[in-house]
């Protein structure tokens, strides 16, 4: 209930708010220098192909595919993923490109690829959190954030031993899934969402120095700003709906100790990352969904 209510209060920050303006991230965003549009695109090529590569990895426990199939199974799924709080339509997206009777544990281990993301992110943005301090952190907040992470990467280590406690075709199906992941299996999934997640904020932390915001142009502090807005927007319920809202509120928090995002550079780091790393993404997965239905 708590993100939900966030959520609301984030939208009608981002509607109320008279400093942000479309026409300003577009003049702003057209006006960057031609290199970072190359810079941008590669960060996305490289943070996507990983993700594809991830997903093969995964999927190649049950079947082979190439990595033009992954491609466009991941992509389908991110165009789905927007549709849904909290980004759970992901792997209905990818199930498109996968044999009927493999489904059931390409979704299961779409959701497990899909945790290890989050775990990554909850972890270092944690930490990031606590340092930065954005807002005032109640003790019982700080210890409840921090038992809920140590049993998240306990489950995580020992996920197909806690499914047999409930006996029935639905636990016994994911136990089987599961079953697939070895504990090596699990760290290298690990590694690939931590590269994954450097492929994220680098080049936000990258262009929140060149638009100055967040008060340092150390590198490495920016980072960790943006871990912390990555953070927050994790545990916020992320859809089409409020997804702007909470990419452009966010960072002024973060940025500028305050949701109303008087400083208008505040978005503009977020935003430039959401074009290349998300929207035309999500944009190009929706597409070859739409051709794969009218296919059929």
């Amino acid at each position: 209930m708590v993100p939900f209510l966030i959520a609301l209060i984030l939208y009608k920050k981002f509607y109320k708010n008279a400093g942000v303006s479309f026409e300003f991230f577009f003049l702003q965003f057209t006006s960057l220098p031609w290199y970072w549009y190359l810079v941008l695109i590669g960060f996305s090529l490289l943070n996507w192909g990983l993700e594809i590569r991830k997903w093969q990895y995964l999927i190649c426990k049950i079947e082979l595919q190439s990595f033009k199939v992954a491609s466009k199974s991941v992509l389908s799924g991110m165009a789905v993923s927007q549709l849904l709080p909290f980004r759970t339509g992901e792997f209905l997206g990818r199930l498109a490109f996968v044999r009927d009777d493999n489904k059931i544990n390409a979704g299961i281990l779409s959701i497990a690829g899909s945790f290890t993301q989050l775990l990554v992110t909850l972890f270092f943005g944690t930490l990031a959190f606590f340092y930065i301090q954005p807002i005032e952190i109640p003790l019982y907040f700080v210890l409840s954030l921090i038992a809920l992470i140590v049993l998240l990467g306990i489950g995580y280590q020992y996920m197909p031993q806690f499914i047999p406690l409930k006996q029935s075709a639905f636990f016994t199906a994911i136990r089987e899934a599961l079953g697939f992941l070895k504990r090596s299996d699990r760290l290298r999934l690990i590694g690939f969402s931590s590269l994954r997640y450097l492929l994220f904020v680098l080049p936000y932390a990258l262009m929140a120095q060149y638009f100055q915001v967040g008060g340092s142009s150390d590198l490495l502090s920016l980072m960790c700003s943006v871990s912390c807005i990555f953070f927050l927007q994790t545990v916020s319920p992320s859809f089409i709906l409020t997804d702007l809202a909470i990419r452009i509120s966010v960072p002024a928090l973060v940025f500028s100790g305050s949701f109303d995002a008087s400083n208008n550079f505040d978005f503009m780091p977020g935003m430039v990352i959401y074009v290349f790393n998300i929207l035309i993404p999500m944009l190009i997965g929706a597409g070859i969904l739409l051709s794969l239905k009218m296919k059929k």
